[in-house]
């Protein structure tokens, strides 16, 4: 007889591998001994009919190491076409980093490890973006600036997040209120292991009132209190976006200067520098504090400009994963990307 077993609900299928755990098998009344190769219990030779089997898990993963403390043990090398650089955070920065995760069964990329002050809880938590857009979308359909009641909040925090299908809902929107959007993440949303390993975070709303600043600038005001009147300073949830200063941060100080703002980098030695510029036109986390309407984003230019909240750009999820995830293989290559469990 073979049984397939399963932990805390998860089914036999979605369960970890051998490499996550050793398994022990104590049984009365028959024979029990653990399949690793299939993952399954056998029993043989049953000589009661209330024959018992204890069943017990002992994750292996304490032998791994931490997510946040390899990246941290890497600062100040050389990682593909880029470097671990301790910039207001452990950051990977550079035109082609190695700081690739295999995240939800894609490709993310790693931005760096954050300390309490960027995210509000305990410990070094890493930082990490989808590798491409789930879209385009309104950053809030009604026009204002406002990341706690924003429309791409509900987005990504509860369809997204939940892989659930948020068509002809109020907050799926392209563009406005005029144009509605593709909000059906049954499929492409985050999977229950994955939301198991990111962390509910304090995303910080501080603003500013234009882009003539350098990434420290943005880094100062997006953990301050300037904001148009009556906005929130901060937010909690699982999902939220890149601010500014992670895009200025994200290429390497031999490549541009940091006293160069934010909205005079270009496609050569700033933006097109960097491993966060994708196709541009995409949002960020920061609202515009001179206005009730306005966040910056990313031009197609590779500078930083602002736009009305109501306009669609394209949109890559950022998550916080807790301090307990670590690194079962991989060098964080594109090809060989970092593997991860919590």
């Amino acid at each position: 007889v073979k049984l397939a077993v399963g932990v805390n609900g998860t089914k036999q299928s979605e369960f970890p591998t051998m490499g996550d755990y050793s398994v022990s098998v104590n049984c009365s009344g028959v024979t029990g001994s653990w399949n690793y190769g299939n993952w399954e219990l056998e029993l043989s030779n049953m000589t009661s009919n209330n024959a018992t089997c204890d069943v017990n898990f002992t994750s292996t993963t304490s032998s791994y190491p931490k997510l946040n403390s390899k990246i941290i043990g890497l600062s100040g090398t050389t990682q593909g076409t880029g470097q671990v650089v301790n910039e207001n955070g452990y950051r990977y920065e550079g035109k082609d980093p190695n700081n690739y995760v295999l995240f939800n069964n894609e490709l993310w990329r790693i931005i760096g490890v954050f300390d309490s002050s960027t995210h509000g809880q305990s410990g070094n938590l890493t930082k990490i973006i989808r590798n491409d857009s789930i879209g385009s979308y309104a950053w809030h359909k009604s026009s204002t600036n406002d990341w706690s009641a924003a429309s791409l909040k509900t987005i990504l925090n509860d369809y997204y997040y939940n892989s659930e299908n948020g068509n002809g809902q109020t907050a799926c929107y392209f563009y406005s209120t005029t144009v509605p959007g593709n909000c059906n993440f049954t499929e492409t949303g985050l999977s229950a292991s994955a939301r198991s390993m990111i962390q509910s975070v304090t995303w910080k709303l501080g603003g500013r009132s234009d882009t003539s600043a350098t990434a420290s600038t943005f880094y100062s005001a997006e953990r301050g209190t300037t904001v148009y009147s009556g906005r929130p300073t901060t937010a909690t949830g699982y999902i939220g976006l890149m601010y500014p200063s992670d895009y200025g941060y994200s290429v390497l100080a031999s490549s541009c200067a940091r006293t160069t703002n934010l909205g005079s980098y270009n496609t050569s030695a700033c933006g097109g520098q960097s491993w966060l510029l994708k196709q541009g036109y995409e949002w960020t986390m920061t609202p515009r504090s001179s206005d009730s309407n306005s966040v910056f984003r990313v031009n197609g230019s590779a500078s930083l400009v602002n736009s009305n909240a109501y306009y669609g750009y394209a949109v890559r999820p950022v998550a916080y994963l807790k301090s307990s995830v670590v690194v079962l293989s991989g060098t964080g290559s594109v090809s060989d990307p970092y593997v991860i469990r919590g």
